[in-house]
């Protein structure tokens, strides 16, 4: 008995001190110092992560998630939904087991719920998790998954229908000015308090990261979120901020707090130039900021989205005025790259994201590709929906997060087009999971090719040379991709394989059918297959195996 006790009595001493435990002090600004990432473990070892989900190295490289099922760690692909405040938050009657159930049905494993910084802490550290719960318990019993979306800034209707009176606009308030709020301008007008700001035209005001009644309370309270959470199976993580950044609206914040961190770091690093200065303090604060939240849960994801994925696409005038750009991700040392994926900029911030983590570094090393936003229904047309999830597909990405729950609801009319294209959609990433989850850029033993003079494109992801899944569609980053609308034409697809020997194709063409093919091939000797009756909308995943 007490050999069974004492470990018993230890546990919940370790409980208790770490419900007493706060954040550890943050060092000065600018200062040097190791951030903290999540933890990520060998193959080997996965069944020790003391956690519910975690990020594990599998024995080819690639940095994959995992959740706890039935006691052991296996594999979860993130497929998402995103709940937007304004299609779940201000309707006093939504029923979160009806909502998550949906998503369900449609196919997705996660739903991405957007929470507000004062959802948690309503009043200066006072931490309250009624609502958090409440949503987590739901999700809990629709066996789904959830990530918060963490909103810091207030922005119309966010956090509340007066999101002027948040509080932590208001702990350093000087005659009617909001020291806690960055201070930019229009028109040559500066706008120093946020009532003023919305008044003027709904911009969203941000907060100073740096000051340091700012700074020291967000550390605190994503500490809060990781410790409360740490021990959950249903929260996976955070996406921390939503298309925050060093300004959105002036090329400057003109708050003299602002102006004080500027000075700081010019003697600190012997530098003058503001655009730097906007760079370098973005990544300090979001490597402190994911590192707080680590020193309370180090298994959990944290991620990001920048604006329309303007900052990734290189938009010159976007990243000189948030200080951000597609390096923000490593550089503010992010797990997870939470990119917005929509037709206007969304091709850009792929090729953008592609230069800075050349070589495949998605799948290595953190960060990971996890897109947060890919635009569906009234934000992206079907063609261009399913272009970017075969985009991130194609690139290695550990699941995707699609925006929004709004445009695909069951009890609303879906005249778009958009629930179907995505139930779709998941139905097909379900039927090949296991090779999108483990699979590498390259095509194995296995390489098809489509014929010249059509419009389609082949990528490849492979499973140790010996499983490949081509995906075949519409050529990417085409210049008419609003209007594919020729006629169907048949489709010649050359196989090429580098081992003779018999090989199975299952060829699923996405929302109609899947067929079966058994061919015999001979190293270094092609042979045809042809797709009937195919348009350019049409998207064929093709899982190719040697068969014994």
């Amino acid at each position: 008995m007490k050999k069974i006790l004492l470990p018993a009595c230890c546990l919940l001493l370790i409980q208790s001190l770490n419900l007493n435990a706060q954040v550890s002090d943050a060092p000065p600004f600018m200062s040097r110092f190791t951030p903290r990432s999540a933890i990520v473990t060998d193959y080997t070892y996965k069944d020790t992560i003391p956690s519910n989900c975690g990020l594990v190295r599998l024995p080819n490289g690639k940095i994959t998630y995992m959740t706890r099922q039935n006691g052991s760690m296996q594999p979860f692909y993130i497929q998402a939904i995103e709940t937007g405040y304004w299609d779940t938050r201000y309707d006093p009657h939504t029923d979160y087991d009806t909502v998550f159930a949906d998503m369900k049905q449609i196919g997705a494993n996660t739903a991405y719920v957007m929470l507000h910084w004062e959802d948690i802490e309503p009043a200066d550290n006072t931490f309250d998790f009624t609502f958090a719960d409440q949503v987590v318990n739901a999700a809990e019993r629709q066996n789904m998954k959830l990530q918060w979306i963490l909103f810091l800034h207030a922005q119309d209707r966010v956090p509340s229908l007066q999101c002027e009176t948040a509080w932590t606009f208001h702990l350093d308030d000087r005659d009617s000015c909001n020291y806690t709020m960055q201070w930019p301008s229009q028109k040559g007008e500066i706008y120093k308090d946020i009532k003023t700001l919305i008044d003027k035209g709904g911009i969203r005001p941000l907060h100073v990261y740096g000051h340091p009644e700012i700074f020291t309370r967000i550390r605190r309270m994503l500490y809060n979120l990781a410790t409360h959470y740490r021990n959950s199976n249903t929260v996976i993580g955070v996406q921390l901020g939503n298309e925050e950044g060093f300004s959105f609206l002036d090329q400057s914040d003109y708050n003299p707090i602002t102006q004080e961190l500027f000075e700081e770091w010019k003697a600190k690093t012997n530098k003058t130039s503001y655009e730097q200065f906007k760079k370098e303090a973005m990544n300090w604060w979001w490597k402190q900021f994911t590192s707080a939240y680590h020193e309370g849960d180090p298994y959990k994801i944290l991620s990001f989205n920048l604006d329309a994925g303007q900052a990734e696409a290189g938009e010159p005038e976007r990243v000189k005025m948030t200080g951000t750009s597609a390096s923000t991700y490593a550089d503010g040392n992010l797990d997870a790259i939470g990119t917005m994926l929509y037709k206007q900029w969304g091709y850009q911030a792929l090729l953008g994201l592609d230069t800075r983590y050349n070589e495949g570094s998605y799948n290595y090393s953190l960060p990971i590709l996890v897109p947060s936003e890919i635009g569906i229904g009234y934000f992206n047309t079907p063609h261009h929906f399913n272009s970017f999830v075969l985009h991130s597909l194609e690139r290695g990405a550990q699941g995707f997060g699609v925006y929004c729950y709004g445009e695909v609801r069951k009890e609303l009319p879906d005249s778009l087009n958009a629930r179907l294209t995505l139930t779709n959609m998941f139905k097909a990433i379900k039927e090949n999971e296991d090779i999108i989850y483990a699979g590498l850029p390259g095509y194995g033993y296995m390489q098809c090719i489509p014929e010249e003079g059509h419009s389609f494109h082949a990528s490849h992801l492979q499973v140790d040379n010996k499983e490949t899944l081509a995906l075949i569609y519409h050529s990417p980053f085409a210049a008419d991709q609003d209007s594919v609308h020729a006629q169907p034409a048949d489709l010649t697809i050359q196989l090429e394989c580098m081992a003779s020997g018999k090989y199975q194709l299952d060829i699923h063409r996405l929302g109609k059918n899947t067929i079966q093919k058994t061919v015999k091939m001979q190293k270094a000797k092609p042979q045809s297959i042809t797709i009937e009756s195919l348009t350019p909308e049409d998207i064929l995943f093709i899982r190719i195996k040697q068969k014994e």
